[in-house]
C-alpha cells in the first residue's frame, strides 16, 4: 500500500496501489494488484426482483476476496428514482453482511437522508466502521455524523470550515469521480488543516490501517 491511498475513486486509470477503486457486482474483474469496494449504489438497484438476488450474490461473492476492502458504495438517495422502500432494504443488506460474514467497513453514499441514515445506525448497533463519502455539508452536520460513530471522507470541494472541524482522526481523502491527482488533495487539507503534509499524510496513512486492513 502507498502512503497515500484514495479511499474511493471510479477513475479506473489510477494507480493500483494508491487507490480503492469502486465498483458495482459484476462490472469488472477484480486484479491482483488492485484494492477494491464493491456494493450495490441505489441508483442502479434493479426493479427486477431476480436481476437484484443475481447482483446481490455476486457481492457477496466478492467481498470474500481479500483484495476488497469495503462495501460500497451503497447507502440512500432521495433524489433518485429507486423507491426509498427499496434502498432502504438494500442498504440494511449491506449493513448486516458488514457486521456478519464479510466484517467490512461501509462506503455510504447518503442525499438528503441524512436523519434516516443516522438512525439505521443507532438500530444497527453497528460495530464496523462507516464512512460518508463525498461530504460537502456544512460544519453542524459533519459534527452531528461524528457525534454517531461515522468518518467523514472529502472529495474535491468541500467546505473548508466543515474540514477544520473533523478530528483528523475521523478523516480520509477521495476522488471519487474527479480526475484531480489524490497526492494534491491531500496537500490542499493539509494546508486548509494548517498541518504538515507529512505529517497529516501519515495521520490519515493510520486511520486507513485501523479502517481497511483490520483483519
Amino acid at each position: 500500500m502507498s502512503d497515500v491511498l484514495d479511499i474511493h475513486t471510479h477513475n479506473q486509470k489510477a494507480s493500483g496501489g494508491e487507490a480503492i477503486f469502486n465498483i458495482i457486482p459484476g462490472e469488472v474483474a477484480i486484479r491482483k494488484n488492485r484494492f477494491y469496494s464493491v456494493g450495490m449504489h441505489p441508483w442502479y438497484i434493479s426493479a427486477d426482483e431476480l436481476q437484484r438476488e443475481e447482483q446481490w450474490n455476486k457481492l457477496v461473492s466478492l467481498s470474500k476476496n481479500p483484495n476488497v476492502l469495503a462495501l460500497g458504495e451503497t447507502g440512500l438517495d432521495k433524489l433518485c428514482e429507486t423507491p426509498f422502500e427499496l434502498q432502504q432494504e438494500m442498504f440494511c443488506r449491506h449493513i448486516r453482511l458488514s457486521e456478519t460474514d464479510a466484517r467490512l467497513p461501509l462506503i455510504i453514499h447518503c442525499v438528503h437522508a441524512n436523519a434516516e441514515l443516522i438512525e439505521l445506525r443507532r438500530q444497527s448497533k453497528a460495530e464496523m466502521p462507516w464512512i460518508v463519502h463525498g461530504f460537502r455539508g456544512k460544519k453542524e452536520l459533519a459534527l452531528e455524523f461524528l457525534n454517531h460513530g461515522f468518518y467523514l471522507s472529502l472529495g474535491e470541494h468541500y467546505q473548508e470550515e466543515t474540514l477544520r472541524a473533523i478530528p483528523i482522526d475521523r478523516l480520509f481523502i477521495e476522488t471519487d469521480e474527479s480526475n484531480t491527482n489524490i497526492r494534491a488533495l491531500y496537500e490542499k487539507a493539509a494546508l486548509i488543516k494548517e498541518i504538515d503534509v507529512a505529517a497529516f499524510t501519515a495521520a490519515i496513512h493510520e486511520n486507513i490501517k485501523n479502517v481497511f486492513f483490520r483483519h
